[in-house]
């Protein structure tokens, strides 16, 4: 049995955000109900944004956030199917969506007017800007919300000559809210078994960045500055360009542990011993720095990338090559732990999806499943008219 084998969400959701909260629940065994306007959630057209197909048969990048769910078509202008709407919440055990607050409030479907009708349901909701102050009812993409106004685009921006702000993330923020909502939710049922009532469970995108940024955040109270140019970084902690013309980037985090066998492994053994540069302390200084980054840049770009990974690696430094996205879909260590799973389309596309990547030792790993269209379930959930699910689950 799974761990939420007989849950049921109700997710009224768009986009990406509030999907992606579905998906990580029903890979846990919560059936899931996407209830979807005539038009069908805009996700469905993203595809071609970047490439992809996007049809019924085919559409990788809406079914990575909606596979395993059942899928209802619902016009909730219409009374008659908000009637349905209601029915299904009366047998839901949590109700996820990133409707914007001011919409739920004139559908009857805010907080405040459903926590009474149906107290043991867990109602968790997908924010822009959170319940309070002058954005609370701004719409939110991860690109505003969370990228430009939590600091990170402007503050990543290589600083030189001719330089511009980085090309927007794209889904980034949501799939971390959507992922960090569904354990909020778990939480949530997890006290509802032992108080019987149900709770109110949010997350924004904005909050989530002020999380999410904030190692980085804290020291600018202190004076410390973004952007960093490239000789500001730490000397074992910046990326290096091969002879073969790769990147490769090490992170070493205890300085003076492992200086010395870093040096070996670069071959710079001549600045061992140098006192500008073998301790941390020292590289503080601005010139020290930069002296020793461009001193490693002279050796490293003698060696090969896999001749010098390999280096590192026997001295216990942690180093990798830069990969790219395209290289997820053929990465060794995320295929053999399903990170990425396999799936051919009815028209012989194979391809690979990624899969929410928390696993239980009482499930399989997950692998990929292609979206339903639009409304596909709705003659098996409703007959004449009346809703054929079971009352709310018990953990």
């Amino acid at each position: 049995m799974k761990p939420l084998t007989g849950i049921t969400v109700i997710e009224l959701s768009t986009y990406i955000a509030a999907p992606s909260c579905g998906r990580v629940l029903a890979t846990q065994g919560a059936r899931v109900i996407k209830v979807e306007s005539p038009a069908g959630d805009e996700e469905r057209r993203f595809g071609p944004t970047l490439w992809n197909p996007a049809t019924d048969e085919e559409n990788p990048i809406y079914d990575t956030l909606n596979g395993g769910k059942e899928a209802v078509c619902l016009n909730l202008k219409d009374p008659k199917m908000m009637e349905r709407f209601h029915q299904l919440l009366s047998h839901a055990d949590v109700f996820v969506t990133n409707q914007r607050p001011k919409a739920l409030r004139r559908m009857g479907l805010d907080y405040e007017s459903l926590k009474t009708r149906y107290p043991r349901m867990v109602y968790a909701v997908l924010l822009g800007y959170g319940e309070r102050g002058p954005k609370a009812d701004f719409p939110g993409f991860d690109a505003i919300a969370m990228f430009a106004t939590g600091g990170f685009i402007q503050d990543m921006m290589v600083d030189a000559p001719g330089a511009y702000p980085t090309y927007l993330p794209m889904g980034v923020g949501d799939m971390v809210c959507g992922t960090i909502l569904a354990g909020g939710i778990g939480t949530a049922l997890f006290n509802r078994e032992r108080t019987g009532a149900g709770d109110y469970v949010s997350i924004s995108l904005h909050g989530a960045a002020m999380w999410m940024f904030s190692i980085m955040s804290t020291g600018t109270q202190f004076g410390y500055q973004w952007p960093r140019s490239r000789y500001q970084g730490g000397p074992m902690g910046v990326p290096y360009k091969t002879r073969d013309g790769q990147w490769i980037l090490p992170v070493v985090n205890e300085y003076e542990r492992y200086w010395a066998d870093f040096c070996h492994a670069v071959g710079a053994d001549g600045i061992v011993d140098d006192p500008r540069f073998c301790t941390k302390k020292a590289t503080f200084d601005p010139k020290n720095r930069e002296d020793c980054i461009r001193y490693f840049e002279a050796c490293i770009a003698k060696l090969e990338c896999a001749e010098l990974i390999a280096r590192l690696e026997r001295a216990d430094i942690i180093a990798s090559k830069l990969a790219h996205f395209k290289d997820n879909h053929q990465n060794e260590q995320a295929l053999v732990n399903g990170y990425m799973s396999p799936i051919t389309y009815p028209n012989g596309d194979q391809i690979t999806l990624a899969q929410p990547p928390l696993h239980f030792g009482s499930l399989a790993v997950p692998s990929a499943q292609a979206a339903a269209p639009i409304g596909a379930d709705n003659d098996k959930i409703f007959i004449n008219g009346t809703c054929t699910l079971g009352g709310p689950g018990e953990l």
